[in-house]
């Protein structure tokens, strides 16, 4: 990739281009990762967004409804899910996933993941009980998956930013 400051001159006579100097090509690069990470910032719905999906999905199990409540709101949250990354994917032209996370912004993904998993897995306990978490319990869990998914969403999202500026990000090699 070249630069628009210093473009690479069309060959010459000999049909070959001149040399293309490596600190230009490593400027070239480090300006390429810039952009891409200016490109990544998260508007600042996205995470409130998600948070309130996920937090819908905890709270109709820790109160222990209907079977068929917890599938609208399973499918309802799916499908806003779902519209937020093609929100997201429209905006930055970009996604990233878990494969290309480096070392920081994984270890954030995975303490955000551990989290989730515990505020969705412990109201599901009502679910073999035939009781209702009590209400203080469940706008814990509920509000810990709204805060966890705003807080820790951001902090990976900086991180991920980061790491790609400085080219620490994970590469995965195609097939």
């Amino acid at each position: 990739m070249t630069s628009d400051h210093n473009p690479q001159p069309a060959p010459g006579p000999t049909g070959r281009r001149p040399a293309y100097d490596p600190r230009d090509a490593l400027a070239d690069v480090a300006a390429s990762r810039g952009s891409v990470a200016d490109r990544l910032v998260t508007p600042w719905w996205y995470h409130p967004i998600l948070g309130a999906l996920i937090a819908a999905i905890v709270l109709v199990n820790a109160l222990h409804l209907s079977n068929l409540v917890k599938i609208v709101v399973a499918v309802a949250s799916a499908a806003g899910m779902g519209l937020l990354v093609s929100a997201y994917q429209r905006l930055t032209g970009l996604w990233v996933d878990m494969r290309h996370l480096g070392p920081v912004s994984r270890r954030w993904w995975l303490a955000y993941a551990v989290v989730v998993a515990v505020v969705v897995a412990v109201p599901l306990l009502p679910a073999f009980t035939d009781r209702a978490l009590p209400l203080w319990l469940a706008a814990v869990f509920t509000g810990t998956a709204f805060v966890a998914t705003i807080v820790l969403g951001r902090r990976i999202d900086a991180a991920m930013r980061e790491e790609i500026r400085a080219g620490r990000v994970a590469h995965t090699e195609s097939r």
